[in-house]
């Protein structure tokens, strides 16, 4: 059978150690299965490891190329994958999340429009994909409804990495819902696709556990305590250690660093193994947790690879898909409930005298009563918590991981018929294969030898396009800021304007009011005057009336005073008559 030719869109990075471990898997994956050969007997029982297939059977898998699904899909590469692909395989990983890599060419991680996706001649496989929404995000919309349709449609294969994503996907998606498939990551059947691991196991019967732990500001925002489960983590981590643990802090990213740092500063017996880096292979972890029976996370990669290896793992529940694939493992109880609710839960039954006891404090000293009392309550609840779920485990480890084990052969048995119906698919006539031949050292050598390369390519050039971003950023916000107060300049300018004119207009009034008012006064004033000069004629006048009065008065007088006279003395002159008529008598 002639080689299958694939393209891959992956995520090429060594700064998150899930990705950078997945999509070496998935490729190894393909090239073990063959493109889909019958696998025959188990991997692990039915032949001996290294065993070279029959030529004649075994058509191979070949990766032509791949690019970064996170950066957009041109035409330019459209055409080149079809002139040169049989099929494009888009992942795994959970790619149905829309704040990361945001977009609207597709409402979710592959950017790539719709235009450019119908311009894709050759099949897609969509492999072990997740549904990746944080609690108390928005639903998804109907951009990405739309676009994950078309991306269906145009799938000879559709397989998502648990039966949670289905459920919500099919839901989501409506319409050919019933066409998606389980497809579980591959990463975690890599025990039985990588030589040196096969027939490798951690032994369960030794306390040793390793611990990757972030609270995410996502999940901050949807109500989880970071404060407490890092201090849960951290207590529970001392708890183990004095009943004779030995403990591993193993961040796979960044961000998990800073937890990783308190842990080992607060509990010295703690090492400190870190999987990110461009110093650390993809096959790093999977060879690390081989040796390590038990490990407690908060990523679906520290479920999924020490699942893979053999590993028994133990969750908080974080994230939805960290229950989903605890259910399909058949163990809900190995995810510790850390939830507002759960959360709520702990710190009733701590005060309820289950839990803490009187020696607990919180971090200032304020006893279990004091201010920061409630706090140390649930932290103290979810440390037990935590130290119970992994004593639990340990109690019956041997079962556990002979329970884990079978469970991991179904998912290589459901990987091999899923990629046998890919390869009828794709090349129905061609018939049964041989069985798988798993990747050997030299394979691992040259995988990490080509992820290396890549992945520097690509975090450089992701780190020039963050900072190029940066740079666009802090220019946008300086035109931004400029723009801002430009705006605010204009809008003082045309407030000072309004109250200028308010305040001509109020002038222009009060000047004509005063205007006004100097014409009624300059009025009043001449009125004032004619007043004035007519009451200075009639003080004249008066005057003048005066004196003639006086005049007249004098004139009267002295006539009166000689009429008096003349009557006095005609009276005299009478009576003088009348006493000489007497005297003559």
């Amino acid at each position: 059978m002639p080689n299958l030719k694939l393209f891959h869109f992956d995520i090429p990075t060594w700064g998150n150690y899930g990705d950078k471990a997945l999509f070496p898997v998935v490729r190894d994956a393909f090239r073990v299965m063959g493109g889909g050969e019958a696998v025959g007997t188990h991997v692990v029982s039915g032949r001996a490891p290294g065993r070279a297939p029959d030529s004649s059977t075994v058509g191979q898998v070949n990766f032509t190329s791949a690019a970064a699904l996170r950066r957009e899909v041109d035409m330019a590469l459209v055409e080149r994958i079809n002139s040169s692909a049989d099929a494009v395989v888009i992942g795994g990983g959970g790619l149905f999340l829309q704040d990361t890599n945001p977009n609207r060419l597709s409402g979710w991680q592959w950017k790539i429009s719709a235009e450019a996706l119908a311009a894709i001649e050759v099949p897609l496989i969509i492999y072990a994909l997740g549904d990746n929404r944080f609690r108390g995000q928005p639903e998804f919309d109907e951009l990405m409804r739309t676009h994950v349709s078309q991306v269906l449609d145009q799938s000879v294969f559709f397989g998502l990495r648990n039966t949670g994503s289905i459920e919500t996907m099919s839901r989501f998606l409506g319409a050919g819902g019933d066409r998606i498939r389980f497809q579980p990551c591959p990463t975690t059947i890599a025990g039985l696709l990588y030589e040196p691991l096969i027939g490798r196991r951690p032994d369960p019967s030794q306390k040793i556990l390793a611990i990757q732990m972030l609270v995410h500001p996502r999940q901050q925002a949807a109500g989880y305590d970071a404060e407490v489960i890092h201090q849960a983590t951290i207590e529970a981590a001392r708890m183990l250690v004095a009943k004779e643990w030995t403990i591993l802090s193993v961040p796979f990213h960044p961000d998990d660093a800073e937890v990783s740092r308190q842990l080992v500063a607060e509990v010295p017996e703690i090492e400190e193994v870190r999987l990110y880096g461009s110093d650390v292979g993809f096959f790093a972890g999977f060879d690390l947790f081989a040796r390590i029976p038990y490990v407690l996370g908060g990523r679906g990669h520290a479920q999924m690879i020490p699942f893979g290896v053999g590993s028994i793992p133990i969750s908080l529940d974080l994230h939805a898909k960290l229950g989903y694939f605890a259910h399909d493992i058949g163990h809900p109880e190995f995810v510790v409930p850390v939830g507002p609710e759960g959360m709520a839960e702990e710190s009733a039954t701590a005060e309820s005298g289950t839990g803490v006891s009187g020696g607990a404090v919180s971090g200032d000293g304020a006893g279990p009563d004091g201010p920061g009392g409630d706090v140390a309550r649930r932290v103290h609840a979810l440390a037990q918590r935590i130290v119970d779920t992994i004593e639990h485990a340990y109690a019956q480890g041997n079962d556990l991981q002979d329970d884990l084990a079978s469970t991991r052969q179904k998912h290589f048995d459901t990987t091999a018929e899923n990629h046998a119906d890919i390869r009828d698919a794709l090349r129905p006539a061609s018939g049964p294969g041989a069985d798988v031949d798993p990747r050997k050292d030299s394979d691992i050598r040259a995988e990490e030898f080509h992820l290396a390369a890549v992945a520097e390519a690509e975090e450089f050039s992701t780190a020039q396009t963050r900072e190029l971003s940066k740079t666009r950023r802090e220019h946008k916000q300086k035109l931004d800021d400029a723009a801002t107060e430009r705006k605010a300049l204009e809008a003082e300018r045309e407030k000072l304007c309004a109250q200028l004119k308010h305040k001509e207009t109020l002038l222009e009034r009060q000047s004509a009011e005063l205007d006004a008012q100097t014409t009624k006064l300059a009025t009043q004033t001449a009125e004032k005057n004619r007043h004035a000069d007519d009451a200075a004629d009639l003080r004249k006048r008066l005057a003048e009336s005066d004196a003639q009065l006086r005049s007249v008065n004098d004139r009267t007088a002295t006539a009166e005073a000689k009429v008096l006279i003349d009557k006095t003395a005609h009276g005299l002159k009478w009576r003088a008559r009348r006493i000489k008529r007497a005297i003559k008598r």
